[in-house]
């Protein structure tokens, strides 16, 4: 049975004196929590209290929404720049990479430009490639590893900011 069941929180009249005669069977005195009866002036209080009590919750649940929402709003702020700051990164990315593209193109039309073959009754200037096919490139041979990199100072020349002290 449910707690919110309003049979558990309702006993019925029948089950109340079943109990109180059981009680009077066994010698138990009737529990009392307060050791007094309940007179109207307590009855008004507590319905005072109540009252108070429940117009209270209801006055600071409709401020916990607010504040709620005012600690959301530097969250929303930080949200709002980083995916600005995004949108912005995204296109200048896209920006570099028309500029790339157009590079290549253009790149790819001189090349294109150059491999076609020359008139042979031309007065242009040889080919850049037929120059560069006759000299052979060498490779650079890798220099030793060294503990310590050497720095060339020529011997005879002095800095110009500092200042001689002593003479030899």
């Amino acid at each position: 049975m449910s707690w919110l069941d309003p049979q558990r929180s309702e006993e019925p009249s029948s089950d109340t004196a079943l109990r109180l005669e059981l009680r009077t069977l066994l010698g138990m005195k009737p529990r009392n929590y307060f050791e007094s009866e309940p007179t109207p002036e307590l009855i008004a209080l507590a319905d005072d209290l109540r009252r108070e009590a429940k117009r209270r919750n209801h006055t600071a649940r409709s401020r916990s929404h607010w504040m709620l929402m005012a600690a959301a709003v530097p969250l929303a702020l930080a949200f709002g720049g980083v995916s600005l700051w995004g949108i912005a990164q995204k296109h200048k990315a896209d920006d570099l990479s028309a500029a790339m593209e157009q590079q290549r193109a253009e790149i790819t039309r001189l090349a294109n430009s150059i491999k076609q073959p020359a008139a042979p009754n031309s007065t242009e200037a040889p080919q850049p490639q037929s120059l560069l096919a006759g000299r052979k490139i060498a490779p650079k041979a890798p220099k030793a590893k060294e503990l310590v990199i050497p720095i060339e100072h020529p011997a005879g020349q002095i800095p110009q900011d500092t200042q001689q002290v002593k003479a030899h």
